[in-house]
């Protein structure tokens, strides 16, 4: 029963501030090299810099232990790179598809079943084989999953904590030089970096509670749903699966709330695209173990080195796939 009540109840207070922030990561990657405005990028940041040293010190203390992904540099290559061009066709990252979905944009609802329909299909189908394959090349560190610490050539432990010492004054910089903020649909971007750093911490503390030993998770509950609802199969439902049913409530009322709210059917052209954009994100993040919340929040927050590759595959991906697109519509080619 605690486990359903803080599932769902941190899951309702996500979904409100993905929907009141638009915190979707395929806006805050592609506005790295692509767009002025980078609120949704500074939010992110914040988001590390609140995670980061809080697990450290968790972590140390011994109330959590995180499980950290194993080192699959096919599986982060190929996936990454998919991950990131599927969330551009796909018009959203999974958070973003998931709070647009609540408000309304049918498209956005399109693409998310076609996420779980890729996911499905790597993890059950026809796809398995191939996602076997790219697993069977795994690396270690000693012995051990790699994290970034191991880059520093020292003790472990010194490592993390010279990482950590590094990017934090990095990031607080970043934040500190960005331009004043006039005018913001929703919440500007440090109460919503805030807001979810906080969520995302709680997330591990809940977690631990039934000997999970990681955070934020979308990848993972929405095959484990999808598994359920299809085959019957509750074996892979978890804490996160109560945090997702109660994500998408939470959405929805953030975007009543705040008269959000409305059905918006975009043209069959741009759907078909966004159901294709949604298989290949589905692909992706599947092959790759992870999404933008599962690798570019909890497991860079963990500071492993899968999650950074793979979190940089992803935006290699996705800047990929955008710098297509603007070339094609400056020469005039449709959709």
């Amino acid at each position: 029963m605690l486990n359903i009540v803080t599932g769902l109840g941190t899951g309702f207070a996500l979904g409100w501030a993905l929907q009141r922030g638009g915190f979707c990561m395929n806006t805050a990657f592609r506005s790295i090299v692509f767009k002025e405005d980078r609120s949704v990028l500074r939010a992110w940041v914040l988001v590390l810099l609140i995670n980061i040293p809080v697990l450290a010190v968790l972590e140390e203390l011994g109330f959590i232990r995180p499980s950290l992904a194993p080192f699959r540099p096919l599986s982060f290559l190929v996936g990454g790179l998919l991950f990131g061009a599927g969330m551009v066709w796909a018009g959203g990252c999974v958070s973003g598809t998931y709070y647009r979905s609540s408000k309304g944009m049918l498209g956005s609802l399109v693409a998310l079943g076609g996420f779980l329909l890729g996911a499905l299909s790597v993890r059950r189908g026809v796809l398995l084989p191939f996602r076997q394959a790219l697993e069977r090349v795994e690396w270690t560190i000693y012995g051990d999953i790699p994290r970034l610490s191991h880059i520093i050539p020292s003790n472990p432990w010194v490592g993390q904590w010279i990482i950590i010492a590094l990017v934090i004054p990095l990031g607080v910089v970043f934040l500190l030089k960005a331009p004043k903020t006039r005018f913001a649909i929703g919440w500007k971007w440090p109460l919503t970096g805030s807001v979810v750093g906080i969520l995302a911490i709680l997330a591990w503390i809940f977690s631990a509670q039934e000997a999970r030993g990681y955070g934020l998770s979308l990848v993972q509950p929405t095959t484990a749903l999808g598994a359920y609802l299809f085959f019957g199969d509750p074996s892979a439902l978890n804490w996160t699966a109560w945090l997702l049913i109660g994500l998408i409530p939470g959405a929805f009322f953030a975007a009543w709330k705040n008269k959000d709210l409305k059905l918006r059917l975009p043209e069959p052209r741009r759907l078909l695209i966004q159901l294709m954009g949604g298989i290949v994100m589905g692909i992706g993040a599947s092959l790759a173990g992870g999404c933008n919340i599962g690798h570019g929040i909890t497991g860079l927050s963990s500071l492993s080195l899968s999650s950074a590759v793979a979190t940089l595959f992803t935006m290699l991906g996705n800047w990929g796939a955008t710098a297509f697109i603007w070339q094609q519509s400056r020469r005039g080619v449709t959709a």
